[in-house]
């Protein structure tokens, strides 16, 4: 989709508009005008700081998606295994329910997918109730009676995604996908030298694929080319591998040439996050930090499209600010993007010798 973003106008600004003043938030007087605006603006980078996203202010896929998704609430519709899987907040929070009585419903991302609906059918069948694997107002009714009585105020402890564990000890039989981030007619970040993120992300993947073929995995690189690919595309092919573990590959930039630094991103929500995702994306800061000498940007968890989607474990890693003058210069070297993907390495295998 094209972003729509401040001074636009159109039907496409009234929906995003009417999304959000239906979501709660303030519009200013004018409200759904048509015309994107300073407090429109203000109402999407509120909501993109809600739902851990980029607040950019700008509504791009991920940003719409979201939008979307936040419109459904529990009970407002049937929920039920389908494909397309059915997604929004309703089904989040009924993975939510589940969880909390123990009822193993993967992780609470909001799409209705086979662990859902196994954990949902589980429930069913223990509270006695018809199996039909649909989510209705009567199996509602049945379950937040059982809910309210069972799910006290402590701490609970948050199921990882299932498919998030690697199970294996070692490099071999693994499978990777590997997405290099920008191409084609999105050259992403420019940095030191006009370098082209998007060619320093290729270059990059390229390197980590062949190390990893080295150590006995199977690698596939969503990316392999200069080549323009959508959002949900892209998450699409990435989960078509079946890969065990998916990495999404960035680089940092900033206005400020002193800004430098490694950071990685993990799966998280409002009451979910990836304890398997958290752990690998501290592995790979640290070995930067450690290895290359990079500032520790920290982890953080984020509902980003390419953390979520993926059935297999997945994390997105900036190893790098390309606009620092340092770091850039680096970038633009056969040495300088080699060790990055060293670094990257020695971080996965530290995971699994760590499982």
């Amino acid at each position: 989709m094209r972003p729509v973003l401040r001074g636009d106008r159109g039907k496409e600004v009234v929906d995003v508009q009417t999304r959000l003043r239906a979501l709660g938030f303030f519009l200013g007087r004018e409200g759904a005008d048509g015309h994107f605006g300073p407090n429109t603006e203000r109402a999407v980078r509120e909501f993109q700081q809600r739902r851990l996203l980029l607040s950019d202010g700008v509504v791009g896929e991920n940003t719409w998606t979201e939008l979307v998704e936040a419109g459904h609430q529990i009970g407002e519709r049937l929920l039920y295994l389908r494909a397309p899987h059915m997604r929004g907040d309703d089904v989040r929070g009924l993975q939510r329910r589940l969880n909390e009585l123990g009822f193993d419903s993967g992780p609470e991302d909001g799409i209705f997918g086979p662990l859902t609906d196994a954990g949902f059918a589980d429930f069913q069948r223990n509270a006695g109730i018809s199996m039909d694997g649909i989510v209705g107002e009567s199996t509602l009714a049945h379950l937040r009676r059982i809910h309210m009585a069972a799910v006290g105020k402590g701490d609970r402890k948050i199921p990882d995604r299932m498919n998030g564990y690697v199970g294996r000890a070692d490099m071999s039989g693994l499978t990777v996908s590997i997405d290099p981030a920008h191409g084609g007619s999105d050259a992403g970040a420019v940095g030191v030298g006009s370098l082209a993120e998007s060619a320093v992300n290729l270059a990059l993947a390229r390197d980590l694929a062949t190390l990893l073929e080295e150590e006995g995995a199977e690698v596939y690189l969503v990316r392999s080319g200069n080549r323009t690919l959508g959002l949900y595309e892209r998450t699409t092919l990435a989960d078509s591998y079946g890969a065990d573990l998916q990495i999404t590959l960035h680089h940092g930039y900033h206005a400020h040439p002193a800004a430098r630094g490694a950071a990685a991103f993990y799966f998280a929500n409002g009451s979910y996050f990836s304890e398997a995702g958290k752990r690998l994306a501290g592995y790979m800061v640290g070995a930067l930090v450690a290895d290359l000498g990079r500032v520790d940007l920290h982890t953080h968890g984020c509902n980003y499209a390419c953390l979520r989607e993926p059935q297999g474990l997945a994390v997105m890693v900036e190893p790098g600010v390309i606009t620092h003058p340092e770091e850039g210069a680096e970038l633009a070297t056969v040495e300088g993007v080699r060790s990055e993907a060293g670094c990257i390495v020695r971080a996965i295998r530290a995971y699994l010798e760590r499982l």
